[in-house]
């Protein structure tokens, strides 16, 4: 893949103060994507172990680390192993890798824009008669956005799309997906524009960006693994380890301040960002989809 491909991730200068200083830190970057955060924790010094479940990427980010950083160990620069799972089980590969005792753990929430943009996704607008697949590991994972739609009872859709929308607008949904499966399965991203017309949403909005999320999220259990990561994240950490997170939407938001609030309860943890930290505006002006994007950090003590 061609340098000009990567997807670079936001907040990377963020990220890399809130871990500093990186010299031997040890760090898990639970959502390697094309490695750009890790990449720079390399350089840094730090000794990464990074987590990828889309086995398109953790290739991207390996070639991309090994080209950038070639003799690890070597001229102050960390190192770096790279695992292909889901980072639910990042418990279980901390202990396989013999990586526990860190000082950080890093989840950056959003999509890639690679992933975002390819044709055989079925994350994109952009790409109207793609399958609607979804599925983020199509190795691991085996049903699609189409097949939940397909096949959800009317109030399980409606419980999928509130996770996004009003249950006014759910429920609205859910019948238009009723009524579209009746006449044929649902099959493509053109399908599902079809039927999402209608829904309210704010100005300049596509009125399929939010039920889009909600899907994407449904198929990928996105919200359900981060629930069961977190906890297993912050026991890998030693005190003074900080646990950081990217979120995109208000799901991921609520499940991030309840763990942290909980923690912070208990006099296990610390909370570092009162106001989350968000993307300057020369970075917003680079990548419209940094926009949504907010960094919050847990310190454990």
């Amino acid at each position: 893949m061609k340098k000009d491909n990567y997807h670079e991730p936001v907040m990377v200068r963020e990220v890399i103060e809130t871990f500093a200083p990186l010299y031997k830190a040890r760090i898990i970057d639970a959502t390697l994507g094309t490695g750009g955060h890790s990449l720079e924790m390399v350089k840094g010094g730090a000794e990464v172990l990074g987590i990828e479940t889309d086995g398109e990427m953790l290739k991207v980010s390996d070639e991309r680390l090994k080209e950038a950083c070639p003799t690890p160990n070597k001229n102050g620069l960390g190192s770096f192993k790279f695992v292909n799972d889901n980072f639910r089980n990042i418990d279980s590969i901390a202990q396989k890798e013999n990586f526990n005792e860190v000082n950080g753990v890093l989840f950056d929430l959003g999509v890639s824009n690679i992933q975002l943009v390819s044709p055989d996704r079925g994350f994109s607008f952009g790409s109207p008669e793609a399958k609607l697949d979804m599925r983020l590991d199509k190795a691991a994972q085996g049903l699609t956005g189409a097949d939940l739609l397909n096949a959800l009872r009317q109030d399980h859709l409606i419980k999928l799309f509130q996770k996004v929308l009003s249950f006014r607008d759910s429920r609205y949904l859910a019948e238009r997906v009723i009524e579209a499966r009746e006449k044929k399965p649902i099959a493509t991203v053109r399908d599902f524009l079809e039927f999402a017309r209608g829904v309210k949403t704010k100005k300049g909005l596509n009125p399929a960006t939010l039920p889009f999320l909600a899907l994407r999220i449904a198929v990928n259990s996105e919200l359900e693994n981060l629930n069961e990561a977190l906890p297993k994240a912050f026991d890998l950490m030693r005190k003074g380890g900080r646990l950081a997170v990217i979120v995109f939407h208000s799901g991921e938001r609520e499940i991030v301040l309840d763990f942290y609030f909980q923690n912070e309860r208990w006099g296990a943890g610390k909370i570092l960002t009162r106001k989350p930290i968000v993307p300057s505006e020369s970075e917003i002006s680079k990548n419209p989809r940094a926009r949504s994007a907010a960094l919050y950090v847990l310190e454990k003590i």
